[in-house]
């Protein structure tokens, strides 16, 4: 055999390995280093080859983390710091000294994405910092875990503009399954339009990925926002849960506090922009303090696992509004399961907006995970609480335990134990002659109904009003399949809306309503509430049970309109009109010679429409005519009218 041959052989096979491994490692290269809102590249780029921590800033070792964060600051212009370090899996820099404040408003960018393994900040041997404090504008901390930090937070914010923070495990090991906790995880002091998650890669339902951070088993709150933070946006996070979303890995305190904050974004419209928040020891997201207004949560579920299909371990309240916190808008968030309160609006929280949540029942229908209390509860004064579907709770749905000028308008409130609605003390309000009572939403008298009757499918619902004289209300009604008994009162909730109607008091503080309504049920029963010019609004009324009405109601009169009476036509035979009247199926025309009861000239009596032409008629003659309107009982008549024709 060749030697030589057989060298040159194995050569081109170890050579071609080669390329083939280098073409395999640039096929998961990772994406150029670029910031994620600007898109700008970096102007230098510090790589972190080390996991050594001096402690000392300014003789900070080459290659170090340290080092780089140094350099970063002193270069004028966007920067970025990644990872490359030997061998393989988790590399951990234990933090001798707190690290240097990120102080370039250039910004930069750190990012631990770029790296094949796990980059974990551990803070434990810190004191009285937090883990990273950013003081400038513009940086990006991606991809990092962060935990230990004894007193402070695992990322800071303070005075900080335009930040993103994504894809950090905050609080927790590598793995995102057990808590190292930090003080808290993410803190903003004064800071405004920073980003705190995001969309890309996010996966709504699974596990936290992509920009998703996982902010979880913290000593104290997952989120703060404090001291005049601004429209920043806290989108696509796991808050309190573990990595896949499945179990309770708690903060220990909020999963997200808004102190003294106004304008900001939680969550969002799109399920990519959803937090995930549950499990948290006390509240899962807390509005309070005067500066707290604007702020917007929308779109989350809260007390849920990511896949919105069961409870994790709730807390006590899924939404708090407290101390004077105003303005703040609740919407189509999913609340479920907690301890006391689904929403607890109290502390002079006044004027909020609470609207479109699902509360007490999953994401994608109405099974059951209501609280053991209630599903809102409200204790100040001028909230709003409109369209929302709440169940499930064990003592009633909406409680306005103190507080004037609170509007409860076309919710669907059903299967909740005792009230849909309370209103004041803890039990049924009955009404009083003239509503001069006060207390919560000033006791606010609800309707008697008298009359819900279906005929033919047209539900016709009556009833009056005793409250404050020559005074304006809105009367709602609702259905439900069955009547409760609430205190021993037969008293309802409101499962579906069906209509409203206006309603003014007389001097003796009396009113009355009658609506129809097309296309209803012919079985169960009708509630009703009533509210004032304020916005009060009652508890439900009494039930009232749909009675099936087989009486045909009769005809309107027609009212003939041409040709006009004794009018000579300008054509022959002319076009009979009459307007069109209710309870109508068909007409009847008819037409003598020469007066009411003269001979028959024609008859046609089956028209299907309100206007009618007869054939050729005999000229120059005078002719009188009536229409009968019909239905499948009654006929109703016009009086009679002449005409001539030409």
């Amino acid at each position: 055999m060749n030697v030589r041959r057989i060298t040159f052989t194995l050569l081109g096979v170890a050579m071609g390995l080669t390329l083939s491994l280098s073409s395999a490692r640039a096929g998961v290269e990772k994406p150029p280093l670029a910031h994620p809102l600007t898109g700008q590249a970096p102007d230098k780029t510090y790589v972190v080859t080390s996991t050594a921590d001096s402690g000392d800033n300014t003789n900070a070792a080459p290659g170090t983390f340290r080092r780089a964060l140094v350099d970063a600051n002193n270069h004028a212009g966007f920067d970025a710091i990644r990872f490359d370090l030997s061998g393989s899996g988790v590399k951990t820099i234990v933090v001798k000294n707190y690290f240097p404040d990120i102080a370039d408003d250039s910004g930069v960018m750190i990012d631990g994405t770029q790296s094949d393994d796990k980059i974990q900040i551990d803070g434990s041997q810190t004191q009285g910092h937090h883990g990273l404090r950013i003081t400038s504008n513009n940086n990006v901390v991606k991809g990092l875990v962060i935990n230990g930090v004894k007193d402070g937070a695992g990322i800071s914010i303070e005075g900080g503009d335009n930040n993103v923070l994504s894809g950090n495990f905050i609080g927790t090991d590598p793995s995102g399954t057990s808590a190292k906790g930090n003080h808290s995880a993410i803190l903003l002091n004064n800071a405004h339009n920073n980003t705190i998650g995001g969309t890309e890669g996010v996966t709504p339902g699974g596990a936290c990925t992509g920009d998703c951070n996982l902010l979880a088993g913290n000593r104290f709150h997952g989120i703060v926002l404090d001291a005049g933070s601004s429209n920043n946006r806290v989108w696509g996070n796991l808050i309190g849960l573990n990595r896949q979303g499945t179990a309770v890995l708690y903060n220990t305190e909020d999963g997200i506090l808004v102190a003294d904050s106004p304008n900001n974004l939680i969550g969002g419209d799109t399920p990519q922009k959803r937090n995930v928040i549950s499990g948290n020891r006390v509240v899962d997201i807390e509005l309070g303090l005067d500066g707290s207004h604007g702020n917007v949560v929308q779109g989350n579920w809260i007390g849920f696992n990511s896949a919105g299909s069961a409870l994790v371990a709730p807390s006590n309240v899924g939404i708090m509004v407290g101390v004077s916190a105003h303005n703040n808008l609740l919407d189509a968030n999913v609340v479920g399961g907690h301890h006391d309160y689904g929403i607890l609006v109290f502390m002079d929280a006044a004027s909020n907006e609470i609207r479109n949540n699902r509360l007490g029942i999953s994401p994608f229908g109405d099974n059951n995970f209501g609280f053991g209390i209630r599903a809102i509860e409200i204790i100040s004064n001028g909230n709003n609480i409109h369209h929302n579907r709440i169940a499930n709770s064990a003592n009633g749905g909406v409680r306005i335990k103190s507080g004037m000028n609170n509007r409860i308008s076309q919710n669907q409130i059903f299967n909740n134990t005792n009230l849909g609605i309370g209103v004041d003390t803890d039990a049924f309000t009955d009404n009083d002659p003239g509503d001069g009572d006060g207390g919560a939403n000033g006791r606010q008298n609800f309707p008697v109904l008298t009359r819900a009757s279906n005929n033919n499918g047209t539900l016709t619902i009556q009833g009056t009003l005793n409250s404050r004289p020559n005074q304006d209300f809105i009367v709602e009604l609702f259905y439900n399949n069955a009547c409760g008994n609430a205190f021993g009162r037969p008293v309802g909730e409101g499962l579906a809306y069906l209509a409203s109607a206006a309603v003014r008091t007389d001097g003796s503080g009396n009113g009355s309503f009658s609506v129809n309504i097309g296309n209803s049920p012919d079985n169960g029963v009708i509630t009703s509430t009533a509210t004032d010019s304020q916005n009060n609004t009652s508890e439900f009324s009494f039930c009232r049970g749909i009675e099936i009405d087989n009486t045909t109601p009769t005809p309107g009169k027609p009212s003939l309109v041409a040709p006009g009476n004794g009018a000579t036509t300008s054509e022959n035979p002319p076009l009979l009109d009459w307007g069109a009247t209710d309870n109508t199926t068909y007409y009847r025309v008819l037409i003598r010679y020469d007066w009411k009861k003269g001979p028959w000239a024609h008859r046609n009596k089956n028209v299907g429409t309100d206007s009618y032409r007869p054939p050729q008629l005999q000229g120059n003659r005078t002719y009188f005519w009536r229409v009968l309107a019909c239905n499948s009982t009654k006929c109703a008549k016009s009086g009679w009218s002449s005409f001539k024709t030409p």
